[in-house]
């Protein structure tokens, strides 16, 4: 007969084992790919795992292909250490940012570099013809990149808008109304056979984000993401916060002068602002008429119109922030989306002084509000990250975890 366990003696059970395993496991390679090349020693130095823990979870990637040796150290006393770094063609991901009528996809390897990149016109208003002609597109590219298929970690698809008959009110960006009843990832999964991630536009840039920082500290910051509409991508240790329904961030609801104009607010519809439609407005034009060479052009001679706008926009940045910082205390606030860098930080520099908040603290080594260090093109590496994020992060409290079956995740295998 077996020895009684005292009732008072915590027992660990095996799921609850293998899910640390997973999440040590995880833990190293997201600090190799952040911080490659790095040592076992400089990883041991960072991360709170035992130098056996350490040297196990490292050598069971290197015999998986997952990482690779980058070389030895030299000129140092005791023995040499070895660098380690991702291998780039263990795996690959790739992101689809669909914006009103055009396309934007890119192909990249597990050390986050670009192989392929596509602009493509397409009439988005027409979602299962769009999705037929990126699936189509998927096939041209991964050929040109030389990938194969089984080594696609899956597709993240960005698009900004979301709406479900779940809601009292309509929430649909105008244009984008077809696309509530069309299950999309599910057509495009089935359409291309991988794996598919969708998120919001704001979010998927504050991923990319983080991961262009390439800091592993950096844990709390909001990514404030202007287009045709605005949100925020709210990253809080580490990982991007949905909130209880997926919606936190959608600032672009809020009644807030020069963020009105939402179909949920009719008395406060006199101003837009801080869009790209405020700005359509500003210089008389259409929002298509938007493209980045005239703006940068506008900003060039300093367009009285484009001035003046900068400045009403600028005044209502100063408001988000003090939102931002007072609901949430991030590290800092980054602004950027579908502009100009040089629209983008006159913006953010017009914006100081800002309000005073509990943020403004004598021992910040970080500005308040900067400009991002990804812009125009956060949305699409965003979504060309999210499948590597998902597969590689050990926050399980990540949303996306849920979203995918345990034998289509390959780094857990």
């Amino acid at each position: 007969m077996g020895k009684a366990v005292d009732k008072g003696t915590p027992v660990i059970e095996p799921r609850r084992a293998e899910d640390a395993r997973i999440s040590n496991r995880r833990l190293v390679f997201e600090t190799i790919c952040q911080r490659a090349p790095i040592s076992r020693v400089e990883i041991g130095g960072l991360i709170e795992l035992k130098p056996q823990t350490i040297s196990s979870i490292t050598r069971e990637l290197l015999d998986q292909g997952l990482i690779s040796e980058a070389g030895r150290s030299s000129g140092t006393r005791g023995q040499p250490q070895i660098y380690l770094e991702p291998n780039a063609r263990a795996g690959f991901s790739i992101g689809v940012h669909l914006d009103r009528n055009v396309c934007n996809l890119v192909v990249c390897d597990l050390k986050r570099s670009e192989l392929v990149r596509r602009r493509i016109a397409c009439d988005t208003s027409q979602p299962r013809e769009t999705l037929r002609q990126v699936a189509a597109e998927l096939d041209s590219a991964l050929a040109e990149a030389g990938v194969p298929r089984e080594k696609v970690w899956g597709i993240g698809l960005v698009l900004p808008t979301f709406g479900s008959d779940v809601y009292d009110f309509d929430f649909s960006m105008p244009h984008w109304e077809a696309w509530r009843d069309v299950g999309f990832a599910d057509e495009l999964r089935s359409l291309s056979g991988l794996p598919i991630l969708v998120e919001n536009d704001a979010t998927a840039a504050a991923i990319g984000e983080r991961f262009q920082h390439g800091d592993a500290s950096l844990s709390s910051f909001v990514y404030f993401y202007i287009a045709r509409g605005t949100g925020a991508g709210i990253i809080i240790d580490g990982a991007p916060y949905k909130g209880f329904g997926g919606n936190a961030g959608e600032m672009g609801l809020l009644p807030i002068f020069g963020l009105d104009g939402s179909p949920v607010w009719p008395e406060h519809r006199t101003v837009d602002v801080l869009s790209l439609g405020g700005l359509a407005r500003a210089l008389g034009v259409q929002e298509d008429a938007l493209v980045p060479e005239e703006l940068q052009r506008l900003y060039q001679v300093r367009d009285q119109r484009l001035m003046e706008w900068l400045k009403a926009a600028s005044d209502t940045l100063r408001d988000v922030t003090a939102v931002f910082e007072v609901l949430l205390d991030p590290e800092f606030i980054a602004v950027g989306g579908a502009m100009p860098r040089a629209i983008i930080q006159a913006m953010v520099d017009m914006a100081y002084p800002l309000r005073p908040t509990p943020a403004a603290r004598r021992d910040r080594s970080k500005a308040r509000l900067v400009a991002a260090e990804l812009i125009e093109d956060a949305a699409v590496r965003g979504a060309a990250l999210l499948p590597i994020f998902v597969n590689t992060s050990p926050n399980f409290r990540h949303l996306y975890i849920r979203q995918i079956a345990q034998d289509q995740r390959p780094f857990d295998r």
